[in-house]
């Protein structure tokens, strides 16, 4: 179009790619969006998980305590009751406690979650603020719950997470990014092309003044668009620089061409510079985030995996110790089973042979 600003087929293009570039801002935030939408059910449903586990924990402590008062275990039970405990522990960070009285505790960062027979349930409070929601994890009574590590506080980061004092950057720190650049793009965008010229219609009139990109200031990424002039008329894109200039006037476009070498063209909290290096800076940190991440999963994976050794260790059956075993034991068997043929035939023969001899 820089070549011929005054032919509508160059012009058309421009409207096309510009409306093209405007959904795929507007697409990307509804991805967010149903993102954010799906991660609430999630955490929803681990929220339901939590509080059936802890129900049928104090459900098995009521049976292992009502059944052990006499002093014998009831270990299937219990294996029942740690399996349970294994599957909460994967969703929440707990603590397990088991009082000489047989009294079973699990506490979520210092709160009893199951206090022997009765259960602290947990809610998601959302609350609106206006612009979006704030989400937190609460206790029956009120109080805000303290998650540290768990499937939960991984689904409440990423719902909530905003990057704000080095702290997770989940899906709101997206959006507030895409927010910023959408509307610092129309910004700038549309305050050097309002400066600018239209071609001159039917009665050889310009206009000048016409922004390019509008946006709803609440959800700037959700609604960009293009302004209805343009939408309407492609001659109204502002290529020229001078009112009663040539038909192929063309320097507000070629300054707005050189807009995407601008430095300054961002100068907002979160990136600054020109609206690539904005993009490649959100692509940075997403790496840098994805990165850590896989790094995190291998170590805590590795810890995980000595930790189970460990336990199988303490808890778990040695295959080579239980094949001894049964050697050993089938031995003994067939020892005491001659002994017992043995044994049958002396009784034989003292019962059916020496006494006929007093006959």
């Amino acid at each position: 179009m820089s070549k011929n600003s005054s032919d509508i087929s160059f012009r058309e293009p421009v409207r096309e790619n510009a409306l093209a570039f405007t959904k795929h801002i507007n697409e990307t935030t509804q991805r967010l969006m149903n993102m954010k939408t799906e991660t609430e059910h999630e955490i929803d449903a681990k929220i339901k998980t939590v509080n059936s586990l802890s129900e049928r924990i104090a459900g098995l402590n009521r049976q292992i305590y009502s059944l052990e008062i006499d002093g014998k275990q009831v270990n299937d039970l219990r294996d029942r009751r740690e399996l349970l405990v294994d599957e909460l522990s994967k969703i929440v960070n707990i603590k397990v406690n088991e009082s000489p009285d047989g009294k079973y505790n699990i506490s979520l960062s210092g709160i009893s979650i199951v206090d022997h027979l009765s259960t602290n349930k947990l809610s998601l409070k959302a609350t609106d603020t206006g612009t979006e929601k704030e989400y937190k994890l609460i206790w029956e009574n009120g109080g805000e719950v303290n998650l540290r590590s768990g499937e939960l506080k991984g689904l409440l980061d990423m719902l909530t997470g905003n990057g704000e004092g080095n702290t997770y950057r989940g899906i709101p720190y997206f959006q507030k990014q895409l927010n910023e650049f959408a509307k610092g793009f129309a910004d700038k965008f549309n305050d050097l092309h309002s400066k600018g010229y239209t071609l001159k219609d039917e009665n050889g009139n310009s206009v000048t003044g016409i922004n390019f990109f509008k946006y709803d200031p609440n959800s700037p990424a959700a609604t960009l668009t293009l302004d209805k002039s343009i939408l309407e008329d492609v001659k109204n894109i502002a290529a020229a620089g001078n009112p009663g200039g040539s038909a192929d006037d063309n320097i507000n476009l070629l300054a707005l061409i050189k807009q995407r070498e601008d430095k300054t063209f961002f100068t907002g909290d979160i990136s600054q510079g020109t609206p690539d290096d904005f993009i490649k800076s959100m692509l940075s940190s997403m790496a840098v985030d994805s990165l850590q991440a896989k790094r995190f999963y291998e170590t805590q994976g590795l810890m995980q995996k000595n930790i189970d050794s460990k336990r199988q260790s303490i808890s778990g059956v040695n295959l080579d110790e239980e094949m001894a075993d049964m050697i050993r034991f089938q031995h003994a068997y067939i020892a005491s089973s001659k002994m017992i043929s043995t044994m049958d035939m002396i009784i034989d023969v003292t019962v059916n042979r020496l006494g006929m001899v007093g006959r």
